[in-house]
């Protein structure tokens, strides 16, 4: 045990300074690290075990030539293998992945061996799980579908871009899930790691999605148009970034301003809305319990899908139109893969942790105070007019996205009033805009707290909001 745990604090040592390990200028190499050979060197004892050839190998890296990141080093393992071993099946593990199953490559076999569809068939598709995910998932990380495999360059996203390449060019797969799940991973447990991630996954779908490979006009014509219209939805998703922002700005500036936007809620057109919320509610809720979730996981996926669509997709597209600009190299980004126990037992608990995301903080933020002061603002508006059935649609709106933002709401209080308040955060919050409504006569007003934010709010007769933070 102790040899162990020494081991174990060694490879975290080295794991923090692994920038300072990286050759970015070195050939390539391949060392045979275990032979073909029985573990007792018994080859007539059968109860003995034979140890599968082990083969290390390093391609070669030149600044001057493109790497091509992951796909490129998995491309240089496969040449190593068709000199080494030539096996006709591969196998793909990230490093914070490892097999539960020893039979899974067992069970994948049993498709590929299969006469009627194994002249077609390209890879065997496990679901994606993890062994980390806590019983709350507040990051939302245990997806529901994904492709784990291929080598294409065209994208960072390799595995996703090159199952859609196989599936274009007539190759079928298989989805296996086994009661016993055969590859477990470690997810991401903490909102950095988890928006970095999401950046990159942003990133590389349109940049497959805007491309000559777009599912719209290069899928359609070569797959059935169901499966075009699947990967679509996939590769399309970080544009919600755009719908949300307009949902999250112009009804609450309509809202502030006494101009409706929905029907009456005694109005027939009413219903339609109504109707339309309620099913995508009610599609997400059946899918959460559906796959063994709680009513509490689908608030946090609510929740966090509000973070991530302002955050972590809206980022997304603006790496990928400073890629195209030539404003930003592509770059791989690497997620933290040690585990840290304070964020552990945040994560643990359903809390939110919120270190090292000041960047992506400032769109959350400018939205939530957005939100709480056109909620006020407008508030006393209706209460002066009396139209409370034609706001009654932006009154609800405001005070879901209110509700889903307040984590961000906690954030904002702990880095303006200096402490955690809790359940008070709400409270101090209103409070501070009610203020800043209140400024109206004033035309400007500024509140700062202990040195670390300032938020100012600049308010004119038209009814005008201007929110910065510095």
């Amino acid at each position: 045990m102790f040899e162990r745990n020494l081991f174990k604090r060694n490879v975290e040592k080295i794991c923090e300074d692994a920038s300072n390990y990286v050759v970015l200028d070195r050939p390539a190499h391949a060392e045979i690290i275990h032979g073909d050979t029985y573990m007792d060197d018994n080859e007539n004892d059968e109860e003995s075990t034979k140890m599968p050839l082990l083969v290390y190998g390093s391609r070669e890296r030149r600044p001057s030539k493109p790497h091509r990141f992951k796909a490129g080093a998995l491309n240089a393992l496969l040449r190593v293998s068709e000199k080494f071993s030539n096996g006709p099946y591969l196998l793909v593990l990230d490093c914070d992945m490892y097999c539960n199953d020893p039979t899974s490559a067992r069970q994948a076999m049993c498709f590929h061996l299969d006469p009627q569809m194994s002249p077609s068939l390209a890879f065997v598709q496990f679901p994606q799980m993890f062994y980390n995910i806590s019983k709350n998932d507040i990051y939302d990380n245990q997806a529901r579908s994904a492709y784990r495999i291929g080598f294409s360059y065209e994208s960072l996203l390799e595995s996703t871009f090159t199952g859609y390449l196989l599936h274009c060019r007539g190759w079928t797969s298989m989805y296996l899930c086994p009661t016993r799940p055969c590859f477990l991973a470690c997810t991401t447990i903490d909102m950095k790691d988890a928006l970095v991630q999401l950046v990159k996954r942003s990133s590389g779908l349109l940049q497959i999605g805007l491309s000559r490979f777009s599912p719209l006009s290069y899928g359609v014509s070569r797959m059935s148009i169901l499966q075009s219209m699947c990967y679509g939805y996939i590769i399309y998703q970080p544009l919600y970034a755009i719908a949300f922002l307009i949902y999250g700005i112009i009804p609450q500036l309509c809202f502030l301003n006494g101009i409706p936007l929905y029907p009456k809620v005694l109005s027939p057109w009413f219903a339609v809305f109504l109707t339309v919320y309620l099913s995508a509610i009610g599609q997400q809720l059946h899918e959460v319990l559906s796959d063994g979730g709680t009513t509490l996981t689908w608030w946090n996926e609510q929740r966090i899908w509000v973070i991530k669509s302002v955050s972590g997709s809206c980022f997304g597209c603006l790496d990928l139109f400073m890629k195209w600009s030539g404003l930003k190299k592509t770059t791989f980004r690497l997620t933290n893969k040690a585990v840290e126990k304070d964020k552990l037992e945040k994560y643990e608990k359903g809390e939110f942790d919120f270190q090292g995301t000041t960047m992506f903080m400032i769109p959350l933020s400018a939205l939530a105070i957005l939100n709480m002061a056109c909620f006020i603002g407008g508030l006393g508006g209706i209460i002066l007019r009396r139209n409370y059935e034609e706001m009654f649609g932006q009154i609800f709106l405001s005070l879901f996205i209110m509700a889903l933002s307040y984590p961000m709401i906690q954030v904002i209080n702990i880095e303006v009033f200096g402490e955690d308040t809790g359940g008070g955060a709400w409270f101090k919050s209103l409070v501070t805009v009610m203020k800043m409504v209140m400024a109206l006569d004033d035309g400007e007003m500024t509140v700062e707290g202990e040195g670390k934010i300032a938020v100012t709010t600049v308010m004119n007769n038209r009814g005008g909001l201007a929110i910065g933070s510095y």
